[in-house]
């Protein structure tokens, strides 16, 4: 009988033996910033981050809105600017907006609604802008009750389910005194709530091994004062109360560096299961790096990620970064 090569045995031992890096299985890690940039400064200081980011093993940048700050114009060029980087991204962008590019428009008397439709057009409108269809994503917007949300979208890598959803800043444009707000606010909370119970069905019947829920808005997890944020947060203390694996929320708003476990069920106890990660938002331009470990009980771990300013790097003096305005 004829004897194979050693080459021959070896690869026809691998081709036995099942692949120990499985996707589903993989390791992998995304940069998550947000509240950013709000001034010229941090244009060009995020502008360095993001480039930066690109020679690293991110799988993807995570953007959790608010692209401008408040209390200025809501320009087309600031949107276009904004659009125009993650385009450049050469991995896909998951974003979902803020309060400061639609909602709070109105301070300067731009239409807040007329302001969140070019944002649909702007960013999802076109796939190769934030390149979703790379994590195969399934977008709220195939039903066309909701066709409209083109925002709320969910993926599942390495087992774990990915939901964004539009839920702001500015008390989810809950104004009781304007009822144009309160229809898009009524309309969209509905459809957030349909897309989060789809969403939590899914993790149950895929049996995750994770969720990480995206929003934009801090919701006060722990007072639930805001009358725009108690049908999100009961919907979640819903879900929570009846999932066991580990949960995160990614958010901004409040530009708060923290990782904590504020949120409680009914009876004022702790989802130890449970953990709110928040971005640092302006005035500083850092990230987070958010390590997804399939293996690890934990799943989500995560550290900051810092810009390398070269020495020679100098700020013009008129582009000083200015106070905060959220």
């Amino acid at each position: 009988m004829k004897r194979l090569s050693r080459t021959a045995m070896f690869l026809a031992i691998v081709c036995l033996v099942p692949a120990s890096s499985d996707a589903k299985d993989r390791k992998f890690r995304f940069l998550a910033i947000g509240d950013l940039p709000y001034d010229a400064a941090q244009v060009i200081l995020l502008d360095q981050l993001v480039k930066q980011s690109q020679k690293e093993p991110f799988e993807f940048l995570m953007h959790v809105g608010d692209i401008q700050g408040g209390g200025i114009p809501c320009t087309d060029a600031a949107a276009t600017s904004i659009r125009d980087l993650f385009r450049k991204y050469p991995k896909p962008v998951v974003y979902t907006p803020g309060d400061n590019e639609w909602t709070d428009c109105v301070v300067n008397g731009d239409d807040p609604i007329e302001r969140l439709a070019n944002l649909r057009k702007l960013f999802f409108a076109d796939k190769k802008t934030l390149r979703l269809d790379k994590l195969g994503v399934v977008r709220q917007s195939r039903h066309e009750k909701y066709a409209k949300y083109v925002e709320n979208y969910r993926f599942t890598k390495s087992g774990v389910l990915f939901v964004v959803a539009h839920v702001v800043g500015s008390n989810n444009n809950y104004k009781p005194n304007d009822p144009k707000s309160m229809k898009e606010f009524t309309e969209r909370n509905a459809a957030n709530l349909a897309f989060l119970k789809e969403s939590y069905a899914e993790a149950a019947r895929a049996d995750v091994r994770g969720v990480a829920l995206v929003i934009h808005a801090n919701p006060d997890f722990e007072m639930g004062a805001g009358e725009g944020f108690k049908d999100f947060l009961a919907s979640l203390r819903g879900f929570l109360s009846g999932y066991s694996r580990p949960v995160v929320c990614i958010h901004g708003d409040s530009h708060y560096y923290r990782i904590d476990k504020p949120f409680k069920d009914a009876n004022g106890k702790t989802f130890l299961g449970f953990t709110r990660i928040e971005v640092f938002g302006s005035p500083n331009v850092a990230g987070l790096i958010i390590n997804v470990d399939p293996d690890d009980p934990q799943i989500f771990s995560t550290r900051p990620y810092y810009l390398k300013i070269k020495p020679e790097l100098k700020i013009k003096p008129e582009l000083k970064i200015k106070p905060e305005t959220k």
